[in-house]
């Protein structure tokens, strides 16, 4: 087990981003010579996701997920490795979930997630250095959900997310110099309208919309 050394975090909000790997990189011998990792992503058109569910009478549970993502990259590497990652979204991005959801046996979970950038960075070796820029300048980044859900025997969860930068690094390495610059001029919505009745269990509503967000960890190195 890992045990955690030291925790950065900047930003208004740390939210999950949506695993889609755009581009991942693994070593276990590389000559000992280690990584050099250069992500570049230009994302200039729309992205659009939209759902529209009529869903009743289901024996178990229902789940509809709507996801809308700019540029996104998932790095792995167990090797000494420098990173520079450079991501720049100026297409507009947006989910939408339209849902009607009535009389299921279990649970409900409905949610819209649109993000700008996003990148995952995880190491494990002696060093890392990691350089990463993300610029978000969409013109209406948005994340939508419109629900009504009556007549359940679980719980209800409904939420939007809107995210324009979000970066992660976690690495063990005694050196870890990290630079981060994260850039967002866009103006965030995250919408709920949810209509929800007679339900047997917990009903859970968010709308969450953030400018930028990153997370820093190092794991304990041992002393070494």
């Amino acid at each position: 087990m890992k045990t955690l050394a030291t925790i950065l975090i900047a930003g208004t909000a740390l939210i999950s981003a949506p695993a889609i790997p755009a581009f991942a990189w693994d070593s276990h011998d590389n000559g000992g010579s280690g990584a050099e990792v250069i992500n570049g992503q230009v994302n200039l058109g729309p992205i659009w996701s939209q759902m529209n569910v009529d869903v009743a009478h289901v024996g178990g549970s229902v789940s509809a997920n709507v996801i809308a993502v700019g540029n996104t990259v998932e790095i792995l590497t167990m090797t000494d490795s420098k990173v520079t990652n450079t991501q720049v979204n100026k297409g507009s991005v947006g989910a939408k979930l339209n849902a009607t959801v009535n009389h299921v046996e279990n649970d409900v979970w409905l949610s819209a997630t649109a993000v700008c950038n996003a990148a995952d960075v995880s190491t494990d070796p002696n060093v890392t250095d990691v350089h990463s820029i993300q610029i978000c300048k969409s013109p209406d980044p948005s994340a939508q959900v419109n629900a009504q859900v009556y007549n359940t025997g679980g719980d209800v969860g409904v939420g939007a997310t809107a995210i324009a930068n979000q970066l992660s690094v976690d690495s063990n390495a005694a050196s870890f110099p990290v630079d981060n610059w994260q850039e967002n001029t866009s103006g965030m919505a995250a919408i709920v309208n949810a209509g929800i009745g007679n339900i047997a269990g917990d009903v859970s509503a968010s709308a969450t919309a953030v400018g930028n967000s990153a997370q820093i960890v190092q794991y304990d190195t041992g002393g070494h």
